[in-house]
């Protein structure tokens, strides 16, 4: 979820920082008070071209800074760990800074980054309803995602992804080994490059961990002897060093001891704080004697692991994903080796796998049709419930013959279709479905799956425009239920939907001298029941108002 969003010279924003939380988050206000800065903030978050245009008047640079937690999503997790990004306590921290000189900064966990990377990184994390760079409901792949996991067909789909995955591996090996001799010679010398580029570096596992730790113990060497150097100065110097303070000390305080006999405890505090101060001194010599300054031995850890990371950046994530490439490419060496032979092994097994992957994705494509007719009939009373009575949803499923023009999930095209209005054709969603609709039937589509959506946090902008009354009590409703497995942030006008939050954060315009400021303040009891009657309407709170907003918190309740 996102726990924290910081804004900084955005739009009319000066700063603010917003906390999140678990379940509904609800955004209201005034129009015009800011409340479509927190889909910019966040939209730049996840990968969207940067305006210069957002940066507040008077400011040099805008940024915006986001902190997710990622514990429930290891898919995440997996993509940092693969991009190189470290990442602790299942943390994702971003950051945009967008100057007015065009310098753009991108920032992953406190490293720099490129938009692309960023872009990749961030998809499925939050899901923009309203922003169409961001509506992943308008892409294939989440509307398969969708349907299988609607119908508990994800292992079925994983299988006979690993089983085409297969598949094309055996032809591309066949294809190598049935092909031209000069071909095959180019692919020997290729292989034989890679295998002794990566046998000559010697590879320990885990060896470019032990090498960061131990550069950074000597790059820390010179600060640590430094220190080290200066206490020992100041406890060993000859007139005014501690030692020398401290010996004159005793020496008076034995002779004031012989005269009063009672200062024997004082005169024995300090021989031990002269004697523990000796000791300290002794010690940290001999921790200097050891502290090893080696420059020539920082220069040679710094190369092996720049060695270390062309090799990870060439064949693999890790140490041990280059090891295994490494075991991939000598089995295929050896195979090469014993061309003839394989080939008819091979071709043997390509017949297999492809009488296999033909019956798995009929047999996929057959339950998914009875999952989709599900999910059609479902959404459609949904929307209906979402002052949508004449739309209907359906699914249009088309099985390709050919398995080389499969995805890794599965022979089947996809398309959502919306009919929207009585009488007319339904068609693709993305062509005649308004950002309120498109938002509507998210909201429907996420209600009928209800718990295992794939994505990290919905942000629905004005879900309820053009709506009111009772349907608007529905689509609150609706929301807090898709908001009991997912973290939910919503920006509203209607009152009804608002009396549903579980977080409801106030966004409010003022006026600081000659300027423009917008704050988001966190509002709860007697401030958010004023809240609510303000968004029910009147040109001031009477107490009728507030008593309708705390009868429609109790109907939420």
């Amino acid at each position: 979820m996102l726990e924290v969003l910081s804004i900084k010279n955005v739009a009319i924003i000066d700063s603010v920082e917003i906390s999140f939380k678990k379940g509904l988050n609800i955004l209201s206000g005034e129009t015009g008070a800011g409340k479509s800065i927190v889909i910019d903030a966040i939209s730049l978050l996840l990968g969207s071209r940067a305006d210069v245009n957002l940066i507040r008047s008077g400011a040099e640079e805008a940024s915006v800074e986001g902190l997710f937690q990622i514990a429930d999503m290891p898919q995440i997790g997996e993509r940092l760990a693969k991009l190189g990004y470290q990442s602790e306590n299942a943390e994702l921290l971003i950051k945009r800074v967008v100057n007015r000189n065009g310098k753009h900064r991108i920032y992953v966990n406190g490293e720099l980054g490129t938009l692309a990377l960023l872009q990749d990184l961030c998809e499925g994390l939050v899901d923009l309803c309203g922003q169409h760079e961001h509506q992943s409901l308008l892409k294939a792949q989440t509307q398969l995602e969708l349907i299988d996991r609607y119908g508990g067909l994800l292992p079925q789909t994983s299988n006979l992804g690993q089983l085409l995955q297969h598949h094309r591996s055996l032809h591309r090996e066949h294809d190598i080994l049935s092909g031209a001799e000069t071909e095959r010679l180019r692919r020997l010398d290729y292989l034989k490059f890679q295998i002794s580029e990566i046998q000559a570096a010697q590879i320990e596992p885990g060896e470019d961990e032990k090498l960061q730790a131990q550069k950074q113990l000597l790059q820390s060497a010179e600060q640590r002897v430094r220190s080290a150097d200066a206490v020992v100065e100041t406890l060993d110097r000859e007139q005014d060093g501690v030692l020398d303070m401290l010996r004159s000390a005793l020496t008076r305080m034995r002779t004031l001891n012989q005269l009063d006999a009672e200062l024997a405890p004082v005169r024995e505090g300090l021989e031990r704080a002269l004697a523990e101060s000796e000791e300290t001194s002794m010690a940290l010599q001999k921790y200097l004697r050891s502290v090893d300054v080696d420059s020539e031995r920082l220069t040679q850890i710094q190369e092996r692991l720049s060695l270390l990371a062309d090799l990870k950046k060439k064949y693999g994530g890790n140490l041990e994903d280059v090891l295994k490439h490494l075991a991939r490419l000598e089995s295929e060496l050896n195979s090469i080796g014993e061309a003839n032979e394989r080939v008819g092994a091979l071709t043997k097994e390509i017949q297999d796998t492809r009488e296999k992957l033909q019956t798995s994705g009929k047999g996929l494509s057959k339950s998914r049709k009875k999952v989709a007719s599900m999910l059609s009939e479902s959404v459609t009373a949904e929307l209906k419930d979402l002052k949508m009575g004449d739309a209907e949803f359906s699914t249009e499923l088309t099985y390709k013959e050919e398995i080389d023009n499969w995805s890794l999930s599965g022979p089947d095209q996809i398309q959502f279709l919306v009919k929207t209005n009585r009488g007319e054709p339904a068609r693709p969603m993305g062509k005649i479905v308004s950002g309120g609709e498109l938002s509507r039937l998210m909201l429907a589509i996420r209600r009928v799956i209800s718990d295992r959506g794939g994505i990290g946090v919905y942000l629905f902008d004005e879900i309820d425009a053009g709506i009111g009354g009772q349907t608007a009590f529905k689509v609150g409703k609706k929301l807090k239920s898709v908001a009991e497995h997912n973290q939910v942030i919503c920006i509203t006008h209607v009152p009804q939907v608002a009396s549903f939050a579980d977080h409801h954060l106030s966004v409010r315009k003022s006026q600081k001298g000659e300027r423009t400021t917008a704050q988001i303040v966190e509002i709860e009891g007697q401030e958010r029941k004023k809240e609510l009657a303000r968004m029910l309407g009147g040109p001031e709170l009477t107490q009728k108002s507030l008593d309708n907003a705390a009868e429609l918190l109790e109907l939420a309740r």
